[in-house]
């Protein structure tokens, strides 16, 4: 009977397992995960009144899934609640080609007017990356390094407009975000800007704009660490075949 205090691991393996599988919506995994955290107070709770407490080993190693999932909600609130960040809150990178994809069907993809005064208050360091490098030769860096992210999936890159879209998958639930990056001239200089989008969840914990920082200072360090195209079979349109 002891051996229930493992229930909760059980319940989250299953719900990890399911995301692995890239079980659609994500949040069902994640919900499932978030069912076996309580499940071991409750166990615990539950042995105490038919009288079969197990030892105090037991009784922590039960409660650590629902600590862990504790600390990590507390966290998670700390974040503005607002799922979609951009480096231009004036003029936001549009999407596109990513509104062509099944899982965006009616989807409402523009940026919402209430998130721009809590990602500006959240995230001041979320900005335009500005370059003297030459838009074509920037645009193709980046291309190369978008598809050098780990769970990136490019699905579009367009030179004629500088634009690169592309769907940025977590590693364990395989909850999806739209990414996408607009590269142009301004003012004799080359200027990046960059928007994550969450497809599920009303608070992204951060993750979207940890995903723009981190990639633009990538980005900023000359690309260092992307010495070649990762998926050299993605077409970049040009102007001439845009047109075409």
């Amino acid at each position: 009977m002891h051996f229930a205090v493992l229930l909760p691991y059980l319940i989250i393996a299953s719900g990890l397992a399911l995301g692995l599988a890239r079980m659609r919506p994500a949040i069902r995994p994640w919900g499932i995960c978030m069912i076996g955290a309580p499940s071991g107070p409750a166990i615990v709770v539950m042995l105490f009144v038919i009288d079969q407490m197990p030892s105090w080993y037991l009784v922590a190693v039960s409660v650590v899934p629902f600590a862990a999932v504790f600390v990590m909600v507390v966290r998670d609130l700390s974040y503005p609640s607002i799922n979609d960040v951009t480096t231009d809150l004036s003029d936001p990178p549009v999407f596109n080609a990513a509104l062509g994809l099944p899982e965006n069907l009616g989807r409402d993809m523009t940026y919402p007017e209430s998130f721009k005064a809590k990602a500006r208050n959240a995230y001041p360091h979320v900005r335009s990356l500005t370059s003297n490098e030459p838009a074509d030769r920037l645009f193709e860096r980046i291309v190369d390094a978008a598809n050098c992210q780990r769970g990136w999936n490019v699905h579009y890159a367009n030179a004629a407009s500088g634009t690169v879209e592309a769907e940025a998958v977590t590693p364990f639930l395989g909850f999806v975000d739209d990414v996408v990056i607009q590269v142009r001239e301004q003012d004799s200089m080359t200027c990046v800007d960059m928007r994550s989008k969450s497809r599920e969840g009303l608070v992204d914990a951060g993750k979207n704009a940890k995903r723009i920082a981190s990639f633009l200072e990538a980005i900023r360090k000359n690309g260092k660490d992307y010495p070649g195209r990762a998926n050299p079979t993605l077409p970049i349109i040009t102007q001439e075949s845009a047109l075409s």
